[in-house]
């Protein structure tokens, strides 16, 4: 890189150094809010006072409060230093020109209780240099911190709002680093996706990006009603010991107290063959106003350019390591599925049972809730895309973990950012063909990017990808072999799911 290259930018509230890696710029750590901490723990994001002279930004940040993942299993674990003063981003750009590249800005998963975009799996390193873009991964608050609703402490969706924050950073501030503030792709896998699907319908939301990549969207769990987030609120202050006349304790007991009582309602909470974890997005009326996918069948986020898709086996990854379902017998599992199609359910039971060639009731049940939780809810949001006159490109990530997880959820993720490097550990990945791999990387890291530039996948190394239209449900499905297929779900024959 020419030693003529700008490594100081200023943003609105001061400059920062960043550095040189691998050919490409990048600025770590970048404050987009005030830090949440002390009194303003529970409130929403404030804007960042300003600085004097030039900060460092050529180191991550702390991460946010958190336990365990619970796709460590899956994807590999991570210890980072934790703090709520973890309200920053991280930049990776070409160069801070004023060239106004694409920007493409990430939004992590982890059931909103874990994660971070400065992990290294998130490093947006080959999306600038391959890709000629801007490219921004976030850090929000998580777990209770984030998303507790318990009137006079917390009035939840602070996460959301964080994001919301981050975005309008990126807006005002992204020239600086050489990117388009008008042309904005958010990505996010699982709650990122939950989350940009969210944000479409917030009025604060929609209106700061051009295009969306969604990810395993869990449209089946989308959100908790205020009786019920502020339910989960009055728990977890019991577990910590607080009478309700001292939830207001909640403010300044020690994060680490706070992350260990969300482990332990987490555990009390539970139920069969259900992966929600405790904080979760609320809908209140204002911040979150209301059902995502009427929203969105009303209009909502009608003119973002859209890619959308899951894993073929997503439940895979959650059910793999959980004993009760491992060991349940054929009645629990019909048992799901007569709460969710009562009557009707044994059709369903009989379909999904024929679809799947080891017909154990683990892989019955993963079936029905890949389809319950993510696949069905995806292909309805296509749908909508369609009616509207601005259809999405759909997807199926189709490829197999060759350790014994399928094609599970967060599989996807290595192959979008390229960057097997960071991912050595990662059991999900163990054993796989590499050149497969590479190839398989190749093709989809492309298309994420030909997006950003054009609102179209398409590149020279991929198959035409049609836009998905109710007639033909063309799907590309990458695996070994990648292709687009004609209604790869099966709609157009089974059984109509209840809407």
């Amino acid at each position: 890189m020419p030693a003529t290259r700008k490594l100081v930018v200023r943003t609105k509230a001061g400059e920062l150094r960043g550095t040189c890696e691998n050919g490409v710029v990048v600025f770590r750590a970048v404050p987009y809010a005030a830090p949440p901490v002390g009194e303003s723990r529970f409130a929403p994001p404030r804007a960042v006072q300003a600085w004097s002279g030039v900060r460092d930004a050529t180191k991550d940040g702390p991460i946010a409060p958190q336990g365990r993942s619970r796709l460590a299993h899956v994807m590999g674990d991570f210890e980072r230093p934790q703090s709520e003063d973890c309200l920053t981003l991280n930049i990776w750009t070409p160069s801070a020109d004023d060239k106004k590249r694409p920007v493409m800005v990430w939004i992590h998963g982890g059931a909103f209780s874990s994660g971070a975009g400065s992990l290294p799996w998130y490093s947006g390193e080959r999306f600038a240099s391959q890709g000629d873009v801007v490219f921004v991964a976030i850090n929000y608050r998580l777990g209770a911190l984030g998303f507790l609703c318990l009137p006079g402490v917390s009035p939840g969706n602070l996460g959301l709002l964080d994001q919301v924050a981050a975005l309008r950073f990126v807006h005002d501030n992204i020239a600086e680093f050489g990117g388009d503030p008008d042309n904005v792709t958010v990505i996010g896998q699982s709650a990122g996706a939950a989350s940009i699907a969210i944000l479409m319908t917030m009025p604060q939301g929609g209106s700061l990006f051009r295009r969306a990549i969604m990810q395993s969207t869990p449209f089946g769990r989308m959100s908790r009603t205020l009786v019920d987030a502020q339910r989960i609120g009055r728990r977890f202050a019991e577990i910590l010991g607080l009478k309700p006349e001292q939830a207001g304790e909640l403010k300044f007991l020690p994060f680490t107290r706070l992350v260990a009582a969300q482990g332990e309602l987490g555990r009390l909470e539970k139920k069969f063959a259900d992966a929600l974890a405790p904080f979760w997005p609320t809908i209140d009326g204002s911040v979150y106003p209301g059902e995502v996918m009427p929203a969105l069948t009303a209009g909502a986020g009608s003119a973002i350019d859209t890619i959308i898709g899951t894993t073929r086996e997503e439940m895979g990854a959650f059910y793999c390591i959980d004993d009760q379902i491992a060991n349940a017998d054929g009645n629990a599992i019909k048992g799901v599925f007569a709460a969710m199609f009562k009557s009707g359910h044994e059709l369903y039971y009989d379909e999904i049972r024929k679809m799947r060639a080891s017909g154990s009731n683990a892989a019955l049940l993963g079936d029905l809730m890949s389809d319950a939780m993510f696949r069905i809810g995806s292909l309805r949001m296509a749908e909508v895309r369609a009616d509207q006159g601005h259809p999405a490109y759909v997807y199926q990530f189709d490829w197999q973990s060759p350790a014994g997880f399928e094609a599970c959820h967060c599989i996807e993720i290595p192959f979008v950012f390229d960057n097997f490097d960071h991912w050595t550990e990662s059991p999900m990945l163990k054993g796989g063909d590499s050149e497969q791999m590479k190839g398989l990387a190749d093709a989809m890291h492309r298309a994420w990017i030909a997006f950003a530039h054009t609102g179209k996948p398409d590149h020279p190394r991929l198959p035409p990808w049609p836009v998905y239209r109710r007639e033909d449900r063309m799907t590309m499905r990458f695996d070994s072999v990648i292709a687009p297929v004609s209604d790869l779900a099966g709609l157009c024959w089974r059984q109509p799911w209840v809407r």
